[in-house]
């Protein structure tokens, strides 16, 4: 008679099954628990992850512009010539220096230790604010070997050797208002035993090579080096 009485409108025994099937659920619900924050006996090893290639990207950059290098613009010819400077020219050259220089002729003249034609020497006479002389000399003879500089290397065969008095003490190639030239700054003695400096400009004109010499004792040189640089640029050959 027990068994038909009811609780909660169920039989004991139906309460029994409902009980039954709440306990499994419960067994269920924990051994999902466990599988979830624990992974399992069963799990697997974890997968390797593959490296990830990463390829730089190049950033492309625009080569600099080249600028082109002009060639220099030669200054008109009568711009370069100081005021108040004399002309002094033969039938192959000519050049300006101040009006106290006058043509002159030198005996015995061994140029750079070359024995070679003299085209024109100019001389300006001590003065009360210059107590040496100075000379400008220009020379020219044929060209030997290619270049300029092979030139100034070489001796002539049939010439014999002068005495060496002169050192080049500096050389360098230089523009001469568009006009290529060798620089030479040159020291030595004169004849008569006095220090002398000389700035010489060598060049090159078809087959013949030219040389302008200025010339004075080394005291006078560097006071005189700013009328000397002002004269080359009045040097020219006349065509």
């Amino acid at each position: 008679m027990n068994q038909n009485r009811k609780y909660l409108g169920m039989t004991i025994p139906q309460l029994g099954v409902l009980g039954a099937l709440a306990g499994t659920l419960v067994l269920i619900l924990c051994v999902a628990g466990y599988f979830i924050f624990t992974g399992g006996v069963t799990s697997r090893a974890p997968q390797p992850v593959a490296p990830t290639l990463v390829i730089p990207t190049a950033t492309l950059v625009a080569p600099p512009t080249s600028t082109p290098t002009l060639a220099p613009t030669a200054i008109p010819y009568e711009q370069l010539i100081p005021q108040g400077w004399k002309q002094q020219k033969t039938a192959n050259i000519e050049i300006w220096l101040p009006s106290d220089y006058r043509q002159t002729t030198v005996k015995d003249l061994v140029f750079l230790d070359k024995q070679i034609s003299v085209e024109l020497t100019l001389s300006r006479t001590p003065t009360k604010t210059s107590l040496y002389h100075l000379y400008v000399i220009i020379a020219r003879e044929p060209l030997r070997g290619d270049s300029v500089i092979s030139h100034l290397e070489s001796s002539p065969t049939d010439m014999p050797a002068a005495p060496t008095t002169f050192r080049v003490v500096e050389e360098r190639n230089v523009l001469l208002n568009t006009t290529p030239a060798v620089r030479l700054l040159v020291e030595g003695k004169s004849t008569d035993n006095v220090d002398v400096n000389t700035l010489v400009y060598v060049f090159l004109e078809d087959d013949t090579v030219w040389y302008v010499e200025y010339w004075t004792q080394i005291n006078e040189f560097y006071n005189q080096l700013e009328t000397f640089e002002k004269s080359i640029l009045t040097f020219r050959l006349v065509k």
